[in-house]
């Protein structure tokens, strides 16, 4: 595969996490009803809370511009990794008591995502650091 392709591929996984995430950290906001009970609160299947809908919009978002400005790929999928992976230990953990308070609240639909989306943003870090590495060492002629 050329550079070319492997750039438009990276492109396309970073812009669907993006998209994905953001989507459900903008909805999440409009299904918080202060009446509910912790857990209740759910877009779809994948839970809604405020703080998880202010990481979700933010990692959302630089993923966005990540896709505009294509340098930055790397360094948002290896933050996205390492957010999404401690989500995902996070949300182990926490989805197996039922322990009312928990500022994050996730289910199991959450993990899930939450764990393709860090092995996701793993395969595109090493994939654009390695593209990355190549074009730096590309031999130039002068001419």
């Amino acid at each position: 595969m050329n550079l070319r392709t492997t750039g438009f591929l990276l492109r396309a996984v970073v812009l669907v996490i993006a998209v994905v995430h953001l989507v459900l950290g903008v909805l999440g906001f409009f299904f918080l009803p202060e009446a509910n009970q912790a857990g209740e609160n759910t877009v779809w299947i994948f839970s809604a809370t405020g703080m998880l809908d202010v990481i979700r919009t933010v990692l959302g978002v630089l993923g966005l511009v990540a896709v505009l400005k294509p340098s930055a790929i790397p360094a948002y999928c290896w933050m996205a990794f390492v957010a999404f992976a401690g989500l995902t230990a996070f949300g182990v953990l926490s989805a197996g008591t039922d322990m009312s308070g928990d500022a994050v609240n996730l289910n199991w639909a959450d993990n899930v995502l939450h764990a393709l989306s860090s092995l996701a943003a793993l395969v595109v870090g090493i994939a654009a650091t390695r593209v990355s590495g190549r074009k730096q060492s590309k031999p130039r002629e002068n001419v």
